[in-house]
């Protein structure tokens, strides 16, 4: 009934040519599990998007993309290329979006929004992008707890189906006050939230009940004492994730900010030549610093605030025995 650690089946990843140089950023956490549902294309589709969102240029964005073309056909890495390609195409794309070339928002018109002109909305975007991700978060975590059958998680806990719940009803109450658009007051949300509060309390309880089991797998005092802090956790994770994705929306501010930087010192310098230069100086510098901080945080969103809600990487990879044999040169 039980798979003890170590003893499933290892698993093997299967994804296609777009998706798989991902897998490498999946290992680096840890495997799935044999059974549990592979994350490498949610994975690959929400790091491209969470950094092309960051770091939106259509000029900068090329430059990764070659550094990545180059890394896979000039120096054999292929994932590390790979990545660097998906990733400097994203970034290529929302270039397009926000209308910026190497950092300039004069050489062509954005398709969607200027950043530097629309903070509130950046900032509101980004939080609606972590709303979304953290929903398909979720969805994730109930296929992965229902292939499993854990009831008292999937059912009770706070990556299951409570746990969802009160992610939705907190939106909802917060949008709704936002907006002034919550016409049944916040009472309702507020008990709604409360009641999905104490499920999870009881959540060991309840699940014995309903699967026969042992109502407590250890002494009572001591579970309730680990589920009231989990509680507090609880509040306090979904509130910070929520808040966490609004730095999409900083960095995409900050990756313009950063060439106004830049384009006020070449304006400051009496040279056109010297201007130039530092403008190329702080595209370098804008490609190799603040690229590697929104990959960094890309990374940082993906392990945190959505791993944490739907994968373990408790998985053994799958690595098949060799058999060769040695001729005799005789």
């Amino acid at each position: 009934e039980e798979q003890r650690k170590g003893h499933a089946p290892p698993t093997r990843m299967k994804n296609n040519p777009l998706f798989r140089p991902f897998e490498s950023l999946i290992g680096m956490y840890g495997m799935p599990s044999y059974g549990e549902k592979d994350p490498t294309s949610f994975f690959a589709i929400s790091y491209m998007l969470l950094f092309g969102a960051m770091f939106g240029d259509l000029g900068q964005g090329l430059v990764i993309l070659l550094g990545g073309l180059f890394a896979s056909y000039k120096m054999a890495s292929k994932n590390f290329g790979g990545i660097l390609t998906r990733l400097g195409a994203s970034s290529m794309i929302f270039g397009i979006l926000y209308g910026s070339v190497f950092g300039s928002e004069e050489l062509i018109e954005p398709l969607l929004i200027r950043p530097m002109a629309n903070i509130n909305t950046m900032l509101i975007g980004a939080i609606i992008i972590g709303v979304i991700l953290t929903t398909i978060s979720y969805v994730y975590s109930l296929i992965n707890h229902y292939r499993f059958r854990n009831v008292e998680e999937g059912l009770f806990g706070r990556e299951g189906l409570a746990g969802f719940l009160f992610f939705l009803t907190l939106i909802f109450a917060i949008s709704g006050e936002a907006t002034g658009k919550l016409t049944i007051g916040i009472g309702l949300p507020l008990a709604i939230m409360a009641v999905l509060l104490l499920v999870m309390v009881f959540k060991q309880p309840l699940s014995g009940l309903l699967t026969g089991h042992r109502l407590y797998e250890d002494s009572p005092a001591d579970y309730y004492i680990e589920a009231g802090f989990g509680v507090i956790e609880t509040v306090l994770s979904v509130a910070s994730g929520i808040i966490s994705f609004i730095r999409v929306g900083a960095f995409a501010l900050n990756h313009a900010g950063l060439y106004i930087a830049f384009a006020t010192m070449a304006e400051m310098l009496s040279s056109k030549a010297g201007g130039i230069i530092v403008l190329v100086i702080g595209n370098i510098f804008i490609i190799g610093l603040e690229g590697l901080v929104v990959f960094i945080q890309s990374l940082r969103l993906e392990y945190y605030e959505l791993f944490s809600k739907y994968y373990s990487g408790y998985g053994v990879e799958y690595r098949p025995v060799s058999l060769f044999s040695e001729r005799s040169t005789d």
